[in-house]
């Protein structure tokens, strides 16, 4: 039987025997749990490690580097509808590729999660999705991992992290790096939309003309500093103008 089995047959016997009912929303009394039942079987053990050694051939040149963020990150893993809670991760968004690291050892190793069987991941609050579908009409909305803000069950806006490679030499050595290349895309009603200017945002939300132009206005500083928030931000004020207009 495998570990994540053993769990869910543990977790409704032990939920029996004290008289409590076991949900998989994550609250606190689910992480303990969850945590504890990991500790008591072995960490070591669980099916999450299953995967190749993480390696990162490239020689970088100053802060540049592969990940979303350049070093492990306390987070949750749903791996075959399991869920693993405080496990350490590291997103390769040049390779498309979530990592972590095995308890109780060194940051220096690393194992490369089996992509198929991720279903999401979030690390510093934010929610990764792993989305294995493909749309015709949007192709450059491959499968992948995706930042995911939920705004309304009809209003998700996507984030795709990625990098791009710059190589060069120095001195005969050959060295790279990583330059930060986003792509949005909304999720309207169940139709995905690539966004990649305020033309197309204004295309998709014509009556929101105004307001747009008028948060742009607003948030220039955020936008130079932050264009990833800048769109999180603009993304929930139009669906609450939405909201307003259809009440």
């Amino acid at each position: 039987m495998k570990n994540y089995q053993k769990k869910s047959a543990f977790l409704i016997l032990f939920g029996l025997f004290l008289n409590i009912s076991i949900i998989h929303s994550q609250t606190s009394n689910d992480v303990a749990i969850y945590n504890w039942f990991d500790k008591t079987i072995g960490k070591e053990n669980l099916d999450i490690i299953n995967g190749i050694p993480h390696t990162n051939p490239y020689r970088t040149t100053g802060d540049s580097h592969l990940y979303y963020i350049d070093q492990y990150e306390l987070g949750t893993l749903n791996y075959e509808g399991q869920l693993y809670y405080n496990v350490k991760l590291k997103y390769d968004i040049y390779r498309d590729i979530l990592v972590l690291n095995p308890f109780g050892e060194s940051e220096s190793i690393g194992i490369n999660v089996i992509t198929t069987k991720v279903g999401s991941f979030s690390i510093k609050d934010k929610n990764f999705v792993n989305i294995d579908k493909k749309d015709l009409a949007v192709p450059e909305f491959t499968a992948g991992y995706y930042e995911e803000n939920k705004i309304s069950p009809d209003f998700v806006f996507y984030i795709k992290h990625h990098k791009n490679q710059i190589k060069s030499i120095n001195e005969g050595v050959l060295l790279y790096t990583f330059k930060e290349n986003t792509s949005y895309f909304l999720d309207l009603k169940g139709k995905i939309y690539s966004i990649k200017s305020k033309n197309d945002i204004i295309k998709l939300f014509p009556d929101q003309k105004k307001q747009i132009n008028g948060f742009y206005l607003m948030n220039r500083e955020l936008r130079k500093s932050d264009e990833n928030q800048f769109m999180r931000n603009l993304m929930k004020y139009i669906s609450n103008s939405l909201s307003i207009q259809t009440k």
